[in-house]
């Protein structure tokens, strides 16, 4: 008995993490790439199937977090690194897919919201009568309430922190420009004109990707200070292919940043 309460105490020590003030994430490793390589000191380290580095940047002690693509996968890595390391803002950022026709490759957007774009109901029709995704209707994320325990719908998605959103417009992106903007998360890649515009226009997204919107639901949720940063890697209004090199414009990005960012 006594063996067995000293290795739950061993097990609770050896999880237990220096808190950090920012949360970096990106779904790939040539999205973590730049920032790893920025990190002062950098320790690595894994929860389960997900790893972690830390260290300093800017005088900020800094967690990067690769979550892997999609949504099990960054909200489960999410709710690890917060529960691990107590951040005072998660900074998800990544590559992303042009929605809005004024964007090209390497141009930056900053989340001024993020939302998930997946949740959609579809009108009956019997057999034989054809689908029309363009038609279905878009069902909004919501939230438990934790003092109500009732649903709470967030039909715009959620914020991106003001005085985070402040810094970053004012970082210099080294590849192209940088704009606010929205962001919408599903597990999809959309390369149909037709249906680019359609999200365009029904839910105002600039650039689509899988990641921002769910762990923007999750900052929310702890109450931590939240912001999402995506570079243009494909931009089918203009043919141009996914180009995973893009990356490394939002990795500098974030560097500059991460030095820019005031105390928290």
């Amino acid at each position: 008995m006594k063996f067995l309460i000293l290795s739950l105490l061993v097990v609770t020590v050896a999880r237990a993490a220096e808190p950090v003030e920012v949360l970096v994430q990106g779904a790939e490793n040539l999205e973590v790439r730049e920032i790893v390589a920025a990190l002062e000191q950098p320790v690595k380290s894994s929860i389960g199937p997900f790893t972690f580095w830390t260290g300093r940047i800017g005088g900020h002690r800094i967690a990067v977090q690769l979550t892997g693509q999609a949504l099990l996968n960054c909200t489960t890595s999410t709710i690890l690194g917060i529960e691990e390391f107590s951040p005072k803002l998660i900074v998800n950022q990544g590559t992303s897919g042009a929605q809005a026709p004024y964007l090209t490759l390497h141009d930056i957007i900053v989340g001024r919201r993020a939302l998930d774009y997946s949740g959609l109901i579809t009108p009956v029709r019997a057999a034989g009568q054809g689908t029309y995704p363009l038609r279905w209707t878009p069902v909004a994320q919501s939230l438990r309430d934790l003092v109500s325990g009732q649903l709470v719908v967030f039909p715009e998605g959620f914020s991106g922190d003001p005085a985070a959103m402040a810094v970053a417009l004012r970082t210099r992106n080294p590849m192209g420009r940088v704009f606010a903007g929205v962001i919408g998360s599903a597990h999809e890649v959309n390369l149909e004109l037709d249906r680019v515009r359609w999200s365009h226009a029904t839910f105002g997204m600039d650039v689509e990707e899988m990641e921002s919107g769910h762990v923007a639901a999750i900052a929310h949720a702890y109450g931590i200070r939240y912001i999402a940063f995506r570079v243009v890697s494909d931009a089918p209004y203009d043919g141009v292919p996914f180009y995973a090199l893009a990356a490394r414009a939002t990795g500098l990005f974030t560097v500059s940043f991460l030095q820019n960012l005031p105390p928290l």
